[in-house]
């Protein structure tokens, strides 16, 4: 009887009962994944797991863990250099090597590889102006790595991003603490700087990895052996459900494992960001060969990741433009306009309601609420598509509610696994004002929705403007979810790119794609102007 007084006394109100009617629609997929993996096996599963299964584990953890170390080697030198040194270009060479996260992977995939292909520009040039006839398999990249260098070069700048802040909170007595015992650049960077930033380098690389493992887009074209595409041929070719739901369990345990072992790794060592007041990194002035070696390294991953792809996207745009139907680009970019707005509203008011119940009930299912939301973003694409597929079916046919392939069946994807990104934004805010404002409110007579909407979001509306624009940027960007929810003969940019590069028409896809990075290139560029006018303040 006390317990239940003490439960109804201290959550059943209405922020823990949205609560947790938000949290279980994050925790769907997981739910579905367990119940279907403990069903009986069928004849596809049986011989999945005898001669598929290990091919799939192999190469699944081969590319997670080659992308793991190429994009770090990629970000965290670069991310040294811009802070540690002054060269042409520093300026803006601090913002632009993030911009290779404005284009998706599968766009980056398909664009080297008609870069690299038989009538690409490459093997073109040799075959045209040197007497040397090319070896095509010397140039072929869709492979495994490949796809372990497309997924380096697209998604380091998560790496490179947050190493780059934590630099930026550190306090210039570390680096003359380390020259006063006598070491140099080589020395500071291995020896005080990469024990330092072992918990941001950490953090930055497992984002990296859980993009991998929930891509569909890059293993599919190059025809790769991993989960992602098993689950699908699973589910489509051999149209067995209960086998592309125990494949799916596989990848969402390599997903958790993936997460835990960040957060285990980040436990032991490492240091925090400095608490004292910061005095600012006097960036060291480069000459002669070091200031070329890193103009060469930076401007070359630059170069690699934005200038060559845009434009070979822009070349291939201008000499297919008559095969392009433009009224139909245009109902494509409108849809994901506001596919991405609508589901990016959506989620960042279901994430306001958790993260204001974590914030004012600090109690043990706040604790739980808030890890099972924030584990919704490890949860890849393709096991949200199949999971949320077979959720629906299943209630149409129990309910006929009528909601299976339709647009709320594709927002309720995006909410699993996007929401995750809101809620750590608004979390982060609500951190920096407390309670004291809203308990003041409350005393004024102000009820908890109330103190919210007056008192509290006009106090996060940075952290409300930079959930929103994370959460639209990732949406535009994503393909497996809307690619296999969507309705019928409905197109975004994502699915048409899509549909063209498996027609082998990689021409025709660059307009789409530019729209796309154009779409996402925009939030990013708005969120350095609103970090760069806060750092002015």
């Amino acid at each position: 009887m006390e317990i239940k007084s003490f439960f109804c006394k201290n959550r059943c109100n209405g922020w823990a009962l949205s609560s947790a009617v938000i949290v279980l629609m994050a925790a769907l997929p997981c739910l579905v994944v367990f119940y279907y993996f403990f069903s009986p096996s069928t004849e596809v599963w049986e011989h999945i797991r005898t001669y598929l299964l290990k091919e799939y584990i192999l190469t699944s953890a081969g590319l997670a863990a080659g992308v793991f170390f190429l994009s770090t080697l990629i970000a965290v030198p670069l991310a040294w250099i811009v802070a540690m040194y002054d060269f042409p270009g520093k300026k803006f060479m601090s913002f632009g090597l993030a911009l290779p996260l404005a284009i998706p992977p599968y766009i980056g995939a398909y664009t080297y590889s008609g870069i690299f292909g038989y009538t690409g520009f490459i093997q073109s040039f040799i075959r045209n102006y040197t007497s040397v006839n090319p070896n095509p398999d010397f140039f072929d990249i869709m492979n495994l790595k490949g796809a372990i260098i497309i997924f380096a070069l697209f998604l380091y700048p998560y790496t490179y991003m947050i190493v780059s802040s934590f630099l930026h909170k550190q306090s210039a007595q570390f680096i003359e603490a380390g020259k006063l015992l006598g070491k140099n650049s080589w020395g500071l960077f291995f020896r005080l700087f990469l024990p330092l930033s072992k918990t941001a380098v950490i953090g930055g690389a497992t984002l990296v990895v859980l993009e991998v493992l929930s891509d569909y887009g890059v293993v599919s074209y190059f025809g790769l052996p991993v989960f992602s595409t098993a689950i699908f041929k699973a589910w489509i070719s051999f149209t067995d459900t209960q086998s592309a739901l125990r494949l799916s369990a596989f990848l969402l345990a390599g997903a958790m494992v993936a997460g835990g072992g960040a957060v285990f790794l980040k436990g032991r060592g490492g240091l925090s960001p400095s608490s004292a007041k910061i005095r600012p990194v006097q960036p060291t002035r480069l000459t002669g060969l070091k200031k070329f070696g890193v103009m060469f390294f930076s401007y070359g991953i630059f170069f690699l990741g934005i200038l060559l792809p845009v434009g070979q996207m822009a070349v291939w745009s201008i000499q297919s433009r008559h095969n392009i139907s433009y009224k139909n680009l245009g109902h494509m970019f409108f849809n994901s306009i506001w596919l991405a707005l609508v589901s990016s509203i959506i989620i960042l008011v279901l994430a306001l309601i958790v993260a204001n119940y974590h914030r004012l009930f600090k109690n043990i299912f706040s604790k739980i609420y808030s890890s099972i939301i924030i584990l919704g973003y490890s949860i890849p694409g393709t096991v949200i598509a199949v999971t949320m597929l077979v959720l629906f079916l299943n209630l149409d046919r129990m309910a006929g509610i009528g909601l299976a392939n339709t647009i709320f069946m594709v927002i309720a994807g995006y909410i699993a696994r996007y929401i995750a990104i809101s809620f750590q934004a608004l979390e982060r805010g609500f951190e920096k004002t407390g309670n004291r404002f809203t308990e003041s409110a409350r005393l004024l007579g102000s009820g908890y929705l109330g103190s919210l909407i007056k008192v509290d979001i006009p106090m996060i509306k940075g952290a409300l403007i930079s959930a929103f624009v994370l959460t639209f940027m990732d949406i535009a960007k994503e393909l497996p979810i809307v690619l296999f929810l969507r309705p019928f003969n409905f197109y975004t940019l994502s699915t048409k790119v899509f549909e063209y590069a498996h027609d082998e028409m990689i021409p025709e896809s660059s307009a789409a794609s530019l729209l796309i990075i154009l779409i996402s290139s925009a939030p990013m560029l708005l969120l350095y102007y609103l970090e760069k006018r806060k750092e002015k303040a």
